[in-house]
């Protein structure tokens, strides 16, 4: 995922680079690369950055650039290990797949999935760990 988020930030930055320096265009297109060149690798960034997972008394929090899910404790039913690509709040392949009220679920990728779940299943002594 690292090699991923990274080849992607450079990619953008690079090829607007390379257009606002090797193309003819409008003011409109030029501002509209330069916006793309710069925020979209800024945002990348952002999510990097600041994604973590909070595991207080009552709730997961999962944080993730602008963005917060909250899953409360009680609502969860099972946590699994998975590999699953979908797009999702992990910094990582290896992640874990926590299924919660009425089917939904969250994909995370804590440092130590193994710590993570002993913790979670400390708080919440009632879920399933599926393999």
């Amino acid at each position: 995922m690292t090699l991923i988020v990274w080849a992607a930030m450079f990619f953008l930055l690079g090829s607007g680079i390379y257009a606002l320096f090797t193309q003819q265009m409008s003011a409109f297109e030029y501002l509209i690369i330069t916006l793309l060149c710069i925020a979209l690798p800024l945002f990348f960034l952002w999510m990097w950055l600041t994604t973590y997972y909070v595991l207080s008394d009552k709730y997961l929090i999962i944080r993730f650039g602008p963005f917060k899910k909250v899953v409360l404790l009680a609502a969860i039913q099972s946590v699994r290990k998975t590999n699953n690509p979908m797009s999702s709040p992990a910094l990582s392949i290896k992640r874990l797949e926590i299924i919660h009220s009425n089917g939904a679920f969250v994909l995370i990728s804590p440092r130590n999935r193994e710590a993570f779940i002993e913790v979670l299943k400390e708080r919440c002594p009632y879920i399933k760990q599926l393999t």
